[in-house]
């Protein structure tokens, strides 16, 4: 069987989509398929190609035992509406094309967002009588109208018709949480073709043993109680709110929030952290993966925020998971599925999003109960995650169900 993954965003960018793809892909080949990754050029989240991109529009190289083709898109470091626009148009055109003329593949299996992806996945999948199946992580245009980065409502409806055409259109849909499967399901006329596949933790990453505290000695934070977030800094992570806690900490220095990751939002938050003289509020640069579990194991508490909104109550950030499984505290400024998770796992305690004050007596709460109340509750965290949301165990979950379909066609 050859599955074609499309996924805009891929390894070497750092992210939940990138790391989905990725495990994804290496389950295939691990079954012993042939596996395509069809993406764009990497530039996500600073939005610049690096020179050995430049000057060219397609690319191949092999990662893991499968096979990467890669096509120029139109990054840009500022984001606006029309960058945006450009962004996802420029990959819906290259990739569409490029995608025709790979090797033919039994299954195509496109993730979204970018909404545009799903369309690539359509038209290479009819255009070579492939079987095509659909990948939802977070629902288009819902969320990107909670971002602020769809305002228009013709550009709005024209969207909303595009989501329809695609679910009803794929042979089948995944998608992360139930509520997603609930709203699909809506959609389709058949909804046995909607299926759960969650998110997960690398557990053999994001593993407790590789506990380093040498990065707190060499950022001077040695002493402190360190509640970390590290990932993307943008728009719907809220971030806003480790400020306003930060603010309200300025009398207990021994709590920092220390914020690990690149965005468009971050210089704003820097600048307006300096501007408030906030000491207790810490920014360091983006870490790759395969360094970062030392950050997060050596952090007394870890933080997984959402901006608040009503549709973030059917989100379940990916990090909630590799978080879990780092076997610290987990702070939880997300609703809906996502608390039903920690709540479950015991690993954790859950903030109302953008309840700045909630965040910060949760540092206090958990900075009271004593290293070893902690380690209790990071270490009931990371046994749910193993008993429940490993990416092993959706990877190979996947692999059937693609078999399955590769059988169809």
């Amino acid at each position: 069987m050859h599955v074609l993954f499309i996924s805009q965003y891929f390894t070497p960018e750092v992210g939940a989509t990138q790391t989905r793809i990725h495990e994804f892909a290496r389950a295939g080949v691990a079954a012993g398929h042939r596996v395509t990754v069809l993406t764009e050029f990497p530039n996500h989240p600073h939005g610049r190609i690096p020179p050995e991109y430049r000057g060219k529009i397609f690319t191949r190289e092999s990662m893991d035992g499968f096979e990467v083709v890669r096509v120029w898109v139109l990054a840009r470091p500022v984001k606006t509406f029309w960058t945006r626009l450009g962004f996802y148009f420029s990959f819906l055109g290259l990739a569409s094309i490029r995608g025709l003329f790979l090797p033919k593949p039994d299954v195509v299996f496109a993730t979204s967002p970018p909404l545009p992806v799903g369309l690539v996945g359509w038209i290479v999948a009819r255009g070579r009588g492939a079987r095509f199946m659909l990948d939802i992580r977070d629902l288009w245009p819902a969320a990107a109208e909670a971002l602020g980065e769809l305002k228009k409502p013709t550009l709005v409806r024209m969207a909303a018709r595009l989501e329809r055409f695609l679910y009803r259109h794929a042979d089948r849909v995944t998608a992360v949480t139930r509520g997603f499967v609930t709203h699909i399901s809506k959609m389709v006329d058949d909804p046995q073709r909607v299926c759960l596949l969650p998110n997960g933790a690398q557990v053999e990453v994001f593993d407790p043993a590789r506990r380093d505290d040498s990065w707190r000695a060499r950022h001077g934070i040695d002493g402190r109680f360190v509640v970390t977030f590290a990932g993307l800094h943008g728009i719907a992570q809220g971030l806003d709110g480790v400020l306003r806690a930060g603010s309200l900490l300025r009398d207990r220095p021994e709590v920092l929030f220390c914020l690990i990751g690149e965005g468009p939002v971050k210089a704003r938050l820097q600048a307006e952290a300096e501007a408030q003289k906030l000491d207790n509020v810490r920014f360091l640069p983006p870490v790759p993966l395969a360094e970062i579990t030392p950050y997060l194991t050596g952090s007394d508490a870890l933080l997984v925020p959402l901006k608040p909104d009503p549709i973030f109550d059917t989100f379940i950030p990916s990090k909630l998971f590799d978080f879990l499984a780092c076997a610290r505290p987990v702070i939880l400024m997300v609703g809906g599925e996502a608390r039903e998770v920690l709540e479950a796992s015991k690993g954790g305690v859950f903030v109302t999003p953008g309840d700045a004050s909630g965040l910060a007596q949760a540092a206090l709460d958990l900075l009271a109960l004593g290293p070893e109340n902690r380690a209790r509750m990071g270490a009931q965290g990371r046994e749910y995650v193993l008993a429940h949301y490993t990416r092993a165990v959706q990877g190979k979950r996947l692999v059937e169900w693609l078999e399955t379909e590769a059988r169809i066609r």
